[in-house]
């Protein structure tokens, strides 16, 4: 059975190809959500000014990664 990729909690950025209309690119996940019928999760993430949205998980990379990437 797949798994959430992310937690609860950990920072990641929407990937470049969903840029942020509020300036952010870094949020936090706030609650997982369930798969959809085509396989993928979704999830809630908040940006630092409180504002959350739905998020796909090929949305969202690691802040880790993109760090590491030089991004």
């Amino acid at each position: 059975m797949a798994e959430h990729r992310f937690r609860v909690g950990q920072h990641v950025r929407m990937t470049h190809r969903y840029p942020d209309p509020a300036g952010s690119a870094v949020y936090e996940v706030v609650r997982l959500m369930p798969e959809t019928p085509n396989g993928e999760f979704h999830y809630r993430v908040r940006n630092p000014a409180g504002q959350e949205r739905a998020a796909s998980e090929s949305q969202l990379s690691a802040l880790e990664t993109a760090m590491a990437a030089g991004t």
